[in-house]
C-alpha cells in the first residue's frame, strides 16, 4: 500500500503496534527539490514509530551529521536503543568541493524496541572472495569471520560474517534508477530488510520516495506500507512496486554481492545477473 501525504499525518490511522519495521530515509535538504527540507522534529517522529513497533520492532534511518546527534538524543527520549551504525560506501562522491573530503558515503542508524529479538545475521552473510578471506578458527578461540557449525565445532561454509561497511555502487546512469535523486540501491535496502524482518512482518517507508524499500518488502515476503508527500513520486512508487517480483530485485545485484538468503532463493530459481557493472 502507497498513500500520498505527510506521514505526521497518515501515521495516525495506522494501530499501535502493528509495525515490524521501519526504514526512513528522509530528506537531507541536499537537493533543490522542493519537498527536500530536513526535518524539524526527530523527537515527534521517533515517539510515532516508536507507536507503530510496539515493543519488538526497529528502525534503520539514513542519516547524516549535524542533525544526526538530534536523531540520537529523540530515540533516547522516546524509548529506543541504538544498536549500530551501517556505512554504505559508494563508487562515486556526491558534490563537488575544495574545501573538504570528497563524500563517498552515507551513514545508516539501527535502532530497537526493548523486547526487539529479530537479527538474522545469517541470512546476509556474503560469499567469501579471497583465498586470505578465511573463516579458521584456532584452538579453543571463536571464529572471527564465518558462522557455520558442524558436531565438533565450527567449520568453514564458505559465507563470511556481514561487515559494518555495504560497498554498493550509486545508481548513477544505472538501469536500476527511476530518476529520483535520492534513490537508494537495492544492494544497500535488501541486507537491512533480512536481518531485521521474517516473512510476512509488516515494513512501513515514511517517506518512501521512489518505492524501494517497499520493492524490496515484497520481493522478500514481507508487507509494506509507503507513505509520501510527493504526488509524482507516490504514483511512481505504487507502479513500480506492482511491476516488482523477486526476479527483478535479484537481477540488479551482482550475484558476488547477493547474501545467502538472496543465494539461497537464486539456487531455487536461477536469476539472469543484469546488475550495472554488467549492463
Amino acid at each position: 500500500m502507497v498513500l500520498c501525504g505527510k506521514w505526521e499525518k497518515l501515521s495516525k490511522d495506522i494501530p499501535d503496534a502493528s509495525i515490524d519495521l521501519v526504514v526512513a530515509d528522509p530528506p537531507f535538504g541536499c537537493t533543490p527539490n522542493a519537498w527536500d527540507k530536513p526535518w524539524g522534529n526527530w523527537g515527534l517522529f521517533m515517539a510515532e514509530m516508536g507507536r507503530l513497533c510496539g515493543d519488538t520492532g526497529q528502525i534503520w534511518v539514513f542519516c547524516r551529521l549535524p542533525w544526526a546527534v538530534e536523531l540520537i538524543n529523540a530515540s533516547k527520549e522516546t524509548g529506543w536503543s541504538f544498536v549500530q551504525e551501517v556505512i554504505w560506501e559508494k563508487q562515486n562522491a556526491g558534490g563537488a568541493t575544495i574545501r573538504t573530503f570528497r563524500k563517498v558515503h552515507e551513514n545508516i542508524w539501527h535502532f530497537k524496541r526493548r523486547n526487539s529479538r529479530t537479527f538474522n545475521l545469517m541470512d546476509i552473510r556474503s560469499k567469501k572472495t579471497t583465498s586470505g578471506d578465511k573463516s579458521v578458527r584456532r584452538r579453543g578461540s571463536s571464529p572471527t569471520q564465518y558462522i557455520g557449525t558442524d558436531d565438533s565445532g565450527y567449520v568453514d561454509d564458505g559465507w563470511r560474517m556481514p561487515r559494518s561497511v555495504i560497498r554498493c555502487r550509486n545508481l548513477h546512469q544505472s538501469h536500476e534508477s527511476v530518476g529520483h535523486p535520492t534513490q537508494k540501491p537495492f544492494g544497500v535496502v535488501v541486507p537491512l530488510v533480512l536481518y531485521s524482518s521474517n516473512d510476512g512482518d509488516t515494513i512501513l517507508d515514511p517517506c518512501c520516495g521512489s518505492g524501494t524499500t517497499l520493492c524490496v518488502a515484497k520481493a522478500l515476503g514481507r508487507g509494506y506500507i509507503g507513505f509520501d508527500a510527493d504526488e509524482k513520486w507516490s504514483r511512481i512508487s505504487e507502479k513500480r512496486v506492482k511491476e516488482t517480483t523477486t526476479a527483478s530485485i535479484l537481477s540488479f545485484i551482482p550475484k558476488e554481492e547477493r547474501p545467502k538468503r538472496l543465494k539461497d532463493m537464486e539456487d531455487t530459481r536461477p536469476i539472469e545477473d543484469t546488475s550495472p557493472r554488467n549492463q
